[in-house]
């Protein structure tokens, strides 16, 4: 993610394609600057409890395609960087160094749940919630689903 400043706009947080796609625009009027300091950034899909307790098939169904995607990236690399280039119109430079600058991989990590609550705790410290404690973000994450498509990937302590 990169923060970028240019005229009345005090600061932007984009990441890729869209930080490259403000450089351009802006050109020599923007400066970029790196906000992450090297912890990693989180994708994660998301969805109410309710939900997802009525519809738990459809969610493994979703996180399987999620696991037969990662397989096929992993096993033919040039061929998914193919497809990412063609479907978001990026050109080859472009795709190595995002591609580069990820890690694609379908986990469900301890190191997400700290990032939550050292989250948590930031935003309790700074007032930005009315919460006084950090919750318990297990009692939000479904595990089930992971483990029944790909155990290996859940490294949760519990």
């Amino acid at each position: 993610m990169e923060a970028i400043t240019r005229g009345g706009i005090d600061g932007v947080i984009a990441w890729e394609p869209y930080s490259s796609q403000i450089r351009v625009q802006l050109a020599d009027r923007a400066v970029a600057l790196p906000v992450q300091s090297n912890q990693p950034g989180y994708g994660a899909a998301a969805g109410r409890n309710d939900w997802v307790n009525r519809h738990r098939e459809v969610v493994n169904r979703f996180l399987k395609s999620l696991a037969q995607a990662e397989d096929y990236l992993t096993r033919n690399p040039a061929a998914a960087k193919g497809i990412v280039r063609k479907r978001l119109n990026y050109d080859d430079v472009f795709t190595e160094t995002i591609w580069s600058e990820n890690q694609f991989a379908l986990s469900l990590d301890q190191s997400l749940i700290l990032a939550m609550e050292d989250e948590a705790r930031w935003m309790i410290k700074n007032n930005l919630t009315s919460e006084k404690q950090v919750p318990d973000f297990m009692n939000y994450i479904y595990i089930d689903g992971l483990k029944a498509v790909k155990p290996e990937a859940v490294k949760i302590i519990r």
